[in-house]
């Protein structure tokens, strides 16, 4: 069955998410694989690949707001800047199963630096670095975190 076995591949998503996808496929018995993911006879996206970005895209930013969320709690709410040893803090809350060398790495790519610059990083803007943690390619390692 199609909802199991995207399941199993997607196994961060919810059963809403889950059927969402299955929704998009006309016939969740017989499926092709490669009509899922490639182009239509347009050249257009498929709908099940459009669905799919779309719920990456409003994943990320829920990961972003719930990452501020516990940079907020951690550091102060009022505050128009931020540490890095917070953010790694918050990542740590918010998603658990991320590796610290995960986050160094991430954070390196947020900030276009060598992991071992890192430790020279001044105090960012919160809205700066909310904006560069939506366009990094920022994903969720495991389950939410309490």
């Amino acid at each position: 069955h199609l909802s199991s076995l995207l399941q199993t591949f997607y196994p961060l998503k919810d059963t809403a998410e889950v059927e969402e996808l299955v929704g998009t496929v006309a016939d969740s018995e017989k499926v092709n694989v490669k009509s899922l993911f490639g182009p239509e006879r347009e050249g257009n996206i498929s709908p099940f690949l459009k669905k799919l970005y779309s719920q990456f895209y409003d994943e990320r930013a829920l990961f972003v707001t719930e990452l501020h969320t516990s940079l907020a709690s951690i550091a102060g709410g009022d505050k128009k800047e931020y540490h890095i040893q917070d953010l790694c803090k918050a990542f740590e809350i918010t998603d658990p199963e991320k590796s610290s060398k995960d986050v160094n790495k991430l954070l390196a790519k947020v900030f276009n630096l060598n992991m071992d610059q890192l430790s020279t990083v001044g105090p960012v803007d919160k809205e700066l670095l909310l904006q560069r943690l939506k366009s990094s390619g920022l994903v969720r390692s495991g389950p939410k975190g309490i």
